[in-house]
């Protein structure tokens, strides 16, 4: 019986590793998250990792580990986009958190960068979670069988 070898993108690992993100997550806002699917209109949903309605929580979490390259700095921009209409579909103020599980991840939304500009600005917290030893590893060896390139280009 011939077994079906995992395909290079799965992102199990990055499933298990965002989830356990947002376990820790809880801990320091002192309640429970849940992924939700918020209402956009017109039958449109968006789905948010974490949500607390009670608190007025609306959290993304980013488990990429490592310096972001490329278009990765751009999924922090659009999971805030997302924060911010789903805070404006809700109605109120909503504490926007945008969560990673690695400081150098997170250094694109911090500092002097437009990105972290535009997260201060908007009033987006970055929290940053230490993933425990054996899910980082498992996701560090899920990042190294996912490196994909342009064929014909080299790798730096």
């Amino acid at each position: 019986m011939e077994v079906n070898p995992r395909h290079v993108s799965d992102s199990a690992e990055q499933r298990d590793a965002e989830a356990a993100v947002i376990k820790l997550l809880e801990l320091e806002v002192g309640c429970s998250l849940g992924e939700e699917s918020v209402p956009l209109g017109g039958g449109a949903l968006m789905k948010i990792d974490a949500v607390n309605r009670e608190h007025h929580i609306l959290c993304e979490v980013y488990s990429r580990i490592g310096k972001l390259k490329g278009s990765q700095p751009d999924k922090l921009a659009s999971d805030m986009l997302k924060l911010l209409l789903a805070e404006s579909a809700l109605g109120g103020a909503w504490r926007k958190i945008v969560c990673l599980a690695d400081t150098e991840a997170a250094k694109c939304v911090q500092g002097r960068s437009w990105l972290a500009v535009a997260a201060r600005q908007m009033g987006f917290e970055v929290k940053i979670v230490s993933l425990p030893p054996g899910i980082r590893e498992q996701l560090l060896a899920a990042q190294r069988r996912q490196v994909m390139v342009n064929p014909g280009v080299k790798e730096s």
